[in-house]
This record gives structure tokens, sequence and C-alpha cells, in this order.
């Protein structure tokens, strides 16, 4: 075990530098001079030149490099503290409230295949999955934000500490149900291949047979062989989670990595949109790694591969 978590935590920091190396290309390649956007429209050549220098922007691309990892080190971590706590909160909150719905319409259909709610529910999901998450968070806005005013139409800007936790509940009901809208209709395609094979074992009709309550047949042994298929569509939906993130948090006004990725690109503050971007590939290299040691830690014949 010990050794699949060093390979794993290896190939995730090999994973995070070869990101660092093309984010750095990629800036390098850009046709601006980042001097002078940062020094402003109406600076002076001496004045740029002085920003460059301090930038090291006149040193070899090898010496610009460990500069910049330097600065990504110390800005990335302070970037991270401030803005990663909403967006994980966020995105922890509505992956599970589309696992739980996901896993709960894939049983009925599974368990009930070619009825009414079958049918229903596959064309439903079909809809949900051409939807756009900034489709959604604007029907859902406009619904019950501005028309029935059940619900505030921002989200959380504030720690749930300093702002009352009730609140931060209340805020928080539309951003996650919009990211749980854009997500369940994928999981539980997934979903329902893994509880469709489970219910058709042999286990399964054995447990039955035995007289369990049928409570202890989908926790116990439905559900734990779905467990696998779940963690892997979960590690391989962070990127697409993360995209919807970062468009739910501009939706609601949310302070979180999205948001701040927009307004830094906004304002043509490309080293800090850097910045954030490789925060956020940090943060989805380090969920990928965590849905691997998930998967070892449920099937433990994955630690000897």
């Amino acid at each position: 075990m010990a050794r699949y978590v060093a390979r794993r935590v290896g190939e995730a920091v090999f994973t995070l530098f070869v990101v660092s190396v093309a984010a750095f290309v990629l800036l390098k390649l850009m046709p601006f001079n980042l001097a002078a956007i940062m020094a402003g429209p109406r600076a002076s050549p001496g004045t740029v030149a002085q920003i460059a220098q301090g930038m090291g922007l006149d040193q070899p691309l090898p010496i610009q490099f460990l500069l910049w990892l330097h600065q990504l080190a110390s800005g990335g971590a302070a970037l991270a503290w401030q803005y990663a706590p909403p967006s994980l909160e966020l995105l922890f909150l509505g992956s599970a409230l589309a696992a739980f719905c996901a896993f709960w319409i894939a049983y009925v259909q599974a368990k009930r295949p070619r009825t009414l709610f079958d049918r229903a529910a596959s064309l439903i999901t079909f809809i949900l999955f051409t939807l756009p998450s900034f489709w959604v968070g604007f029907v859902l806005i406009f619904v019950f934000g501005l028309q029935l005013l059940w619900l505030p139409a921002v989200g959380p800007n504030l720690d749930p500490s300093s702002q009352g936790f009730s609140n931060w509940i209340v805020e928080m009901i539309l951003p996650v149900v919009t990211l749980a809208i854009t997500t369940i209709a994928t999981w539980t395609t997934y979903f329902r291949g893994a509880i469709d094979e489970a219910l058709r074992s042999d286990y399964i009709r054995t447990a039955r047979a035995k007289g369990l309550p049928e409570d202890r047949v989908i926790v116990v042994h439905v559900l734990r062989n779905a467990l696998l298929p779940a963690i892997t569509i979960a590690g391989l939906s962070l990127p697409s989670l993360f995209n919807n993130v970062i468009v739910i948090e501009w939706i609601f006004a949310m302070q979180g990595l999205g948001s701040a990725l927009v307004y830094a690109l906004v304002a043509f503050n490309y080293g800090v949109a850097v910045d954030l971007v490789l925060v956020i590939g940090a943060v989805t290299i380090c969920g990928s790694l965590v849905a691997d040691l998930l998967y070892a830690v449920a099937d433990p014949r994955i630690k000897f591969v």
C-alpha cells in the first residue's frame, strides 16, 4: 500500500510540474508584454523596463522559470488560502447531492426497468445532460430568487462563521442545486450500469434468499459494489466539475477561485490569472489523487497494481 501511495503521489507531483511548465510556456508565447500591462497604458518605457527588471523578465528563460515558480509558490498559496474554501464547499456539496440523487434514480431504474419511471427518468436525465450550467443557474435565480423570492439570488461571500451558518446554508442552496443538476445526468448513467450489474449478481440473490432486509441489501451489498464505479466517475468528472464551479461562482457572485479567475482575466491581470489556473489544476490533481487512494481502499487488489 505504501508503494502504491508513493507512486501516486509522485505521479501527481510530476503532473503538476508539467502543468506549470506548460503554463509558463504559454505565458511566454502570448503576444503581449506582461510588464507593460502591469505598468498601465500611460507608463513610460523606463517604468516598463524597471518593472520588467523587477520581475526578472530580462533574465534567461531558465532563471525566469525558477523565479516564476518561487513567485507561484508564495502567491499561489495565498490565493488558494483566500479563494479555495468557497469553491471546495460548492464542489463537495454539489457533488454529494448529485451522487445521492443519481444513485437512487439509477437504483429505481435498474430495479424497475422499462417502467414509466424508467422512461421518464431517462428522458429527464437526457434533457439535463444538454443543459449548460449558466442557463440552469439563470433559470433558478429567475424563478426562486426573483419571482418567488424564496431564496437569495447570490451565493455566500463570507465565511460561515462570520455571517451565520443558517444564512450560509440558505445562500448555498441555489449554487449547490445548479451544480448537482448539471452533474446528475452523467452520473446516473454510470451508476445505473453498476447497480444493474450488482442486482443481477448471485450474491444479491443469496442475500435476499437468506431473508436480509432490503435496506441492508442495498447499503451493504449494492452500494458497496457500486462504490468503485462511483469513485471512478467522480475522479474523471473533476475537470468538468471545476469548469461548472467557475461558471456558477460567476453567476451567483461568489468569491471563489472561479470568480477570482474571471475578474483577473477581465482586468488583464495575467500573472494572477495564471496563478489561479495552476491552483485550480493543483486542486484537481489532488482530487484525482484522493480518488485513486479511495479506489485502493475500496478494492484492496488495487494496492498491488
